[in-house]
């Protein structure tokens, strides 16, 4: 019994090392005029999320704010140049990993 609960076990661990390491994301490449939804705390940018187009980075500017709600805090969104990754597990395919300008 034992031995066949050790033999289980290290099945797990091995499996679930090889499905973390299975998605490493896709192509990354710059592009100009992204479109951002940024948080910002006392000046400093704190996070940025790519949106497909400015309608949807003002609906969730909304709902954000109203789930904040905080002076220090505030949502805005913004055409960036941006550093994009493909990945198929994000929202919309694309992942934006850095605000370029």
């Amino acid at each position: 019994m034992k031995k066949l609960t050790t033999i289980l076990f290290l099945l797990l661990f091995t499996s679930s090392v090889f499905a973390a390491k299975l998605y490493t994301g896709g192509e990354k490449y710059e592009q100009d005029k992204v479109v951002a939804l940024s948080l910002t705390l006392n000046g400093k940018l704190i996070e940025w999320v790519y949106k497909e187009n400015i309608g949807q980075c003002l609906k969730s500017k909304r709902v954000a704010a109203r789930e904040v709600g905080g002076e220090r805090v505030i949502f805005a969104c913004k055409m960036v140049k941006g550093l994009l990754q493909e990945d198929k597990q994000a929202k919309y395919g694309i992942r934006l990993l850095k605000i370029l300008e």
